[in-house]
């Protein structure tokens, strides 16, 4: 009976303990499922970083060290340093061979080490904010090695030139902005460039490139020149006929330096040239055949006062002559040499009185100072004539010269004031003054001469004037033209 009791309190006993141990097998696997939970959360954590985690404000929860670089690295990170060349085609420098890189990722593994993967589930229950500025990094030797060993193109900058063609005639090859540069202004600007993180430009924004210093444009009119000396022509105008330079003998003037592009005139050849245009045309000074009125055919001699006839001013027009080869600079038509002038009067006859055999023509003024008489002729045609009072002839200093004058001007109401080299003085008015001459000498009235002709001038004469009648001097003064010869004659001894 004893072995029963003990039986069934056994019995009451496991009953009795069923409700605890069902309790403690649920609470042991619910403590492994934590644990085993807690050590799969460990692990993943371990890894990544927990929930509820921000990187300057973006979520990097349950990422990767490596996701969360490749949402915050820079852009440029792993790329190429790149410049433009003046050509338009690129110079790249990669980052990796210069060292360039940022400390992006380091800063991302320390944030991820300060976390505890022991503690992912606390993720939960928070968030959890970081923030970082990362910097970069480079060789600034191997980015200036890089620099310098790089290709910036080898084509050369050339001047504009002027170049002579197989045909002899010249043209302009325009400039060439080439790749020569200053490369130690390239350098600096690049080395700031990349210091200040622009890894995009323009190799001459630097101004490194070295620029030509002749453009076309400025060769163009010199080029001009150039092909005119060719083709110069200089026509001299003589009136009646013309006189032209060209061809080989106006190439014999000039020597034309390529390489400096000039032309120099050799003055001494185009001093010949102008020494034979003047003795060829210049008439100035020089006796003259004449047909005389009364006395027929006569050569009219010169004299100091009588200044008709063309006198080329030599010096002076070859001056003109060597600065229009120099400068290839030919005024279009027909140039007309220089004269000499003196007191504003320039030393040539009428124009339409040229010939090559005479100047005087078949209009002029006559004046016999023998027979003291004075006429007109207008195209052959005698349309005037008077008797005269000429320069009294006691006298050196007021005789009147013979020779080929012109009339220079007129005016009316001419005071005439001089003192000749005797030391006698005169002042009086006329109405008429037909100036014949630059010294003084003029055909004029005087009211205070009742008798003209004969012999007056020898006793009575001028001042080497030639005195007329207040009619004839109104008629010169009113119908010979300007330039007009004025032809005075004394009889030559083999007339008397």
């Amino acid at each position: 009976m004893a072995a029963t009791q003990a039986k069934r309190r056994k019995k009451k006993k496991k009953k009795a303990n069923l409700p605890l141990i069902i309790t403690l097998a649920v609470l042991t696997a619910v403590i492994a499922v934590i644990v085993t939970i807690y050590i799969i959360g460990r692990v993943k954590y371990s890894s990544r970083f927990l929930p509820n985690t921000y990187i300057n404000d973006i979520n990097v929860s349950e990422k990767t060290v490596d996701e969360v670089y490749d949402l915050l690295k820079h852009p440029e990170d792993g790329g190429s340093f790149v410049i433009i060349r003046q050509d338009g085609t690129e110079v790249e420098i990669p980052f990796s061979d210069v060292g360039y890189k940022y400390d992006t990722k380091e800063k991302i593994q320390e944030l991820f080490d300060r976390q505890s993967a022991g503690a992912w589930f606390m993720g939960y229950a928070g968030k959890a904010d970081y923030s970082f500025t990362d910097s970069s990094s480079y060789d600034k030797d191997k980015l200036a090695a890089a620099i310098d060993s790089a290709d910036w193109g080898s084509t050369p900058t050339k001047n504009a030139e002027i170049v002579k063609q197989d045909d002899g005639t010249y043209v302009v090859n325009e400039a060439v902005q080439g790749d020569d540069m200053d490369k130690s202004v390239l350098k600096d600007y690049l080395m700031a460039r990349f210091a200040a993180g622009s890894f995009y430009v323009k190799a001459e924004d630097s101004g490194c490139y070295i620029k030509p210093t002749v453009i076309g444009a400025e060769l163009e009119q010199k080029c001009e020149q150039l092909n005119k000396v060719g083709s110069l022509r200089i026509v001299y105008d003589f009136d009646y006929t013309t006189e032209t330079l060209e061809g080989e003998r106006l190439e014999s003037m000039i020597t034309m330096d390529e390489d400096k592009l000039t032309i120099t005139a050799d003055r001494d050849k185009c001093m010949a040239y102008i020494d034979e245009l003047a003795a060829k045309y210049d008439t100035y000074d020089t006796e003259r055949k004449f047909h005389a009125t009364l006395q027929g055919d006569i050569i009219v001699p010169t004299s100091d006062d009588a200044k008709y006839g063309w006198w080329i001013y030599k010096d002076a027009t070859c001056d003109k002559l060597v600065e229009m080869l120099e400068n290839c600079d030919i005024p279009e038509g027909k140039i007309k040499p220089i004269y000499y002038e003196q007191y504003g009067y320039t030393y040539t006859g009428l124009p339409s009185a040229r010939t090559a055999d005479d100047d005087i023509g078949d209009t002029y003024c006559e004046i016999d100072l023998t027979a003291q008489h004075f006429w007109y002729y207008e195209k052959g045609e005698m349309k005037y004539e008077c008797d005269i009072v000429s320069g009294q002839t006691t006298s050196q200093a007021r005789t009147t010269l013979p020779g080929v004058y012109k009339l220079w001007n007129k005016q009316t109401n001419y005071r005439m004031k001089a003192t000749n080299a005797d030391g006698e003085s005169w002042d009086s008015t006329c109405n008429y003054w037909n100036n014949v001459s630059i010294c003084g000498i003029g055909m004029h009235d005087t009211v205070r001469r009742y008798a003209f002709g004969g012999n007056i001038y020898k006793y009575n004469g001028s001042h080497g004037c030639i005195n007329m009648p207040l009619n004839a001097a109104k008629y010169v003064y009113d119908n010979v033209a300007l330039e007009t010869p004025v032809v005075m004659y004394y009889k030559s001894a083999d007339k008397q």
